[in-house]
C-alpha cells in the first residue's frame, strides 16, 4: 500500500518558542503583542508553547477570526463559555468548582467559563463594561489564589477596534486598560495578543497609553536557511525552485505540499500557485478601475485608482523589501488594508505578505498588465 504523506506537525521556531517561554516564566509585567504577516504560524507557535508548558499553567485561549462582532454582546458571546447546571454565584467559589474539572481538561479552555445566571446579569449590564471587566478581575484572582498560573489569549484581537459601548467609549480602550490591570498592576495574568493585522499594531505601538506596558514579537516568514531544513520535512526536492517562488511563507508551504499529494511535480504545483495569486491580483486591479480604494490618512479619505496603485508598486520591481518612508503613503494604506503589503511599523520596513505576491507584482509590473 502507497504511504500517506502527512504535513509536519509543526514547523519549529526555537528562538520565538524560548523567547514566549522566557517570559511566561516570569511574573506578569507587560502585554505581549504577537504580531506577523499572513500565514506565517503565529497560532501554530502559540498552541506548541502552551502544549509545553507546565501543568499549573491555565490557558484562556480567546479567538476572534471569523466572528462577527459589532456590540458589545457578540464580545461577551465570544469571551465567556457558559455552564449550565447549579454552581455557586460566588466568583471564587465557582473557580474552585471549574478547577475540579481536571487538569487536562482545563489545559487550554475556549472561552473564560461562567455560570448561566452570571453570564445572564452581566449580558443585561453591558452598558456597564467595567462590570465585566471586575468580574474577570476577580476571576483571575480566584485562579491564582488556587495555585495556578493564567495566561489569557486574544487571536485577531483588531476584530474588536470598532466596538463601542453604550456610553460611546471604545471597548479596545478599556480592554487595553484592563489587560495592563492584569499585568503592569497587579501581575495577575500573563495577556498575549495574536494578529495579522499590521496597522492595529502601528496603532497599539503609537498608543500612548501602553508606552512602557506592551512589548512586541515578530513571528516572521522563515529565513532561507531555516525554510531549506523545512522543505526537508515536507519533502520538496528542488529547494531553490521552491524558494524563489514561495520563499519561507509556511502556509503555501502546505498549499505545495497538498498539491504534490494530489500529483502534481513541484514546478507545475508552483506555476498552479503562481497563476492563483496572479488571478486574485488582476482581479483587484480590475476592481480598482471602477472602485478605487479608499483610505484614511490623518484624518482624510483618499482614494487610489489602479494606475496610482500599480505606480507605487513598481519599487517592489527590483526589491522586495523597502522602507515604508519610499512609499507613497495612500498605497501603503491601501496595499495593507488589502493584504497586499506587510508592514512593520516598529522597524518601519514594508514588502509583499508572500515572496508568491512579490513574483506576482513583478510579473505584473514587467508585462504592463491591466
Amino acid at each position: 500500500m502507497e504511504k500517506v504523506m502527512e504535513i509536519p506537525e509543526f514547523v519549529d521556531r526555537e528562538k520565538e518558542k524560548r523567547e514566549l517561554k522566557a517570559v511566561l516564566s516570569g511574573r506578569p509585567n507587560f502585554v505581549y503583542f504577537v504580531y506577523g504577516p499572513i500565514n506565517s504560524g503565529k497560532t501554530a507557535l502559540l498552541m506548541k508553547v502552551f502544549e509545553e508548558l507546565p501543568e499549573e499553567y491555565k490557558i484562556f485561549y480567546i479567538n476572534f477570526r471569523g466572528r462577527d462582532v459589532e456590540r458589545v454582546e457578540d464580545l461577551m458571546r465570544v469571551l465567556f463559555r457558559v455552564k449550565k447546571g447549579r454552581f455557586s454565584e460566588e466568583t471564587k467559589e465557582f473557580v474552585k468548582e471549574v478547577l475540579k474539572e481536571g487538569a487536562k481538561v482545563l489545559k487550554k479552555l475556549k472561552g473564560i467559563p461562567v455560570p448561566e445566571n452570571v453570564f445572564d446579569l452581566l449580558f443585561k449590564r453591558t452598558d456597564k463594561v467595567e462590570d465585566v471587566f471586575a468580574y474577570l478581575e476577580e476571576y483571575f484572582e480566584g485562579i491564582v489564589k488556587e495555585g495556578w498560573r493564567p495566561v489569557l489569549v486574544i487571536d485577531e484581537l483588531q476584530v474588536i477596534r470598532k466596538v463601542i459601548n453604550a456610553t460611546g467609549q471604545l471597548v479596545l480602550d478599556r480592554l487595553f486598560n484592563f489587560m495592563v490591570r492584569l499585568t503592569k498592576e497587579t501581575h495577575l495574568c500573563h495577556c498575549l495578543c495574536a494578529t495579522s493585522d499590521c496597522l492595529f499594531i502601528e496603532d497599539v505601538y503609537s498608543n500612548a497609553r501602553l508606552e512602557g506596558r506592551a512589548k512586541y514579537l515578530l513571528v516572521d516568514d522563515l529565513g532561507k536557511e531555516s525554510a531549506f531544513e523545512v522543505y526537508s520535512a515536507f519533502g520538496f526536492e528542488d529547494r531553490e525552485l521552491v524558494w524563489d517562488y514561495i520563499g519561507g511563507k509556511v502556509g503555501d508551504m502546505v498549499i505545495l505540499f497538498e498539491e504534490k499529494k494530489r500529483g502534481y511535480s513541484e514546478r507545475e504545483a508552483l506555476e498552479r500557485m503562481f497563476r492563483d495569486e496572479a488571478a486574485k491580483f488582476e482581479l483587484l486591479l480590475r476592481s480598482l478601475k471602477y472602485s478605487p480604494l479608499r483610505v484614511n490618512v490623518r484624518g482624510s479619505v483618499i482614494e487610489v485608482k489602479a494606475e496610482e496603485f500599480k505606480e507605487g508598486l513598481k519599487i517592489f520591481k527590483e526589491k522586495e523589501e523597502v522602507f515604508a518612508r519610499e512609499v507613497e503613503e495612500p498605497v501603503l494604506l491601501g496595499g495593507v488594508q488589502e493584504n497586499i503589503l506587510f508592514y512593520n511599523p516598529l522597524e518601519g520596513t514594508v514588502r509583499p505578505q508572500s515572496r508568491l505576491l512579490w513574483r506576482v507584482i513583478r510579473e505584473v509590473m514587467s508585462n504592463e498588465w491591466i
